[in-house]
């Protein structure tokens, strides 16, 4: 599954934080973060065949090696193949 999300037009992110579960609730939830504020897209790999994922996406802003986290997304629903 690759992840596409747009550009923030921010000094202040330094990049992006995916959560993608197979509860819409996003219980046992894995994420995975991405360094980078130009970077828009991400292939997560190992994933369950014939399975619908929900995916959520934010930003992170890592100022004197304190991360600072916006608020999730909208979901989005995802089936594999």
């Amino acid at each position: 599954m690759t992840v596409k999300w747009t550009k923030i037009g921010s000094n202040f992110v330094s990049g992006y934080q995916i959560q993608y579960s197979t509860s819409s609730e996003f219980k046992n939830a894995k994420k995975v973060t991405v360094k980078g504020a130009s970077t828009v897209s991400k292939k997560i790999t190992k994933l369950k065949a014939n399975t619908k994922y929900y995916v959520r996406v934010r930003t992170y802003s890592d100022i004197s090696g304190t991360k600072k986290y916006s608020s999730w997304s909208k979901a989005k629903t995802v089936t594999t193949k």
